[in-house]
Order: C-alpha cells, then structure tokens, then sequence
C-alpha cells in the first residue's frame, strides 16, 4: 500500500468524502452503493462513518469537539486504505478530511484487487454516462434504514 500527496495520478481516483449525496464515493460523480459492487460490510461502514459525520456536526455544521474532527480523520484513513485494497493497483483512493489542518491523502494497493467485483464496477461505470449511475441524494434517514439504524 502507498499513501501519496495530491501529485501524480497513477490511476483513476474514487474520492471518498461524505456531502449529503446518498454516498461518500465520487468518481468524479456520486456513485450510489448499489452500482460498485464492494463488500457489504465496507458499504456498511461507509454509511455508518457518514451518519457519524452528520451526527458530530452541530447546527452550524462545525465539528461538536476536535475529538470528533480527530475519529472522523481516522475512521476515513481506515476506510479509505479498506478501499483502495477491495479496487487493486488500477486506482487511487483520495480521502480530504473536513478536519482542520490536516492534509488531503491519496492510498493505492501495489497489489491486484482484493475485489475483482468492485474493481471490474468502477472499471465500467467510467465508461457509462453518469446520469446512468449517480444518485440523486438521499436523505440521512434513508441511509440509516439501509443499514437497519
């Protein structure tokens, strides 16, 4: 795995970051869950690290304590490293933190990917238009039904 600034691409990029589209992966567009093919337990994850960012937020959408800015930066890292495993070498994974002061990151596997699956999707989905495959946003509600919240 290699953790890089925001130079060179040596693949396409899935960014992950949560803002109230339905979805915290970009490609460059809102992809919704149900077109990448990733493991249910990371969308899980995906969804639940999203519902924590709204819910450390306070009304005037700034973080309740730097401790919950610090989690969400490490809960990304983690996620985003998960990703770039599932995708293999043919992309690179860019995780901007909304926490003050600390940098955006990109991570891409050295290795083929640990989902042929997730990695043929995205494969084809920058191939296809996207109006085909973006969401068109949901709701926090919406996403906490979906993982049973």
């Amino acid at each position: 795995m290699t953790q890089r600034g925001l130079g060179a691409t040596h693949g396409r990029v899935v960014r992950l970051v949560p803002d109230y589209a339905g979805t915290v992966l970009w490609f460059p567009h809102p992809v919704a869950y149900v077109h990448t093919r990733l493991h249910p337990d990371l969308i899980t994850d995906l969804i639940r690290w999203e519902l924590g960012y709204y819910d450390a937020l306070d009304a005037g959408f700034n973080w309740q304590s730097p401790a919950h800015a610090s989690a969400f930066t490490s809960d990304g890292v983690g996620l985003a490293l998960r990703l770039a495993v599932q995708l293999g070498a043919g992309f690179d994974v860019e995780f901007a933190t909304y926490e003050a002061g600390v940098a955006s990151r990109r991570f891409r596997s050295e290795l083929p990917a640990d989902n042929p699956r997730a990695a043929a999707a995205f494969t084809a989905l920058s191939a296809r238009p996207a109006a085909s495959w973006a969401p068109t946003g949901w709701s926090t509600r919406a996403l906490r039904d979906t993982i049973g919240l």
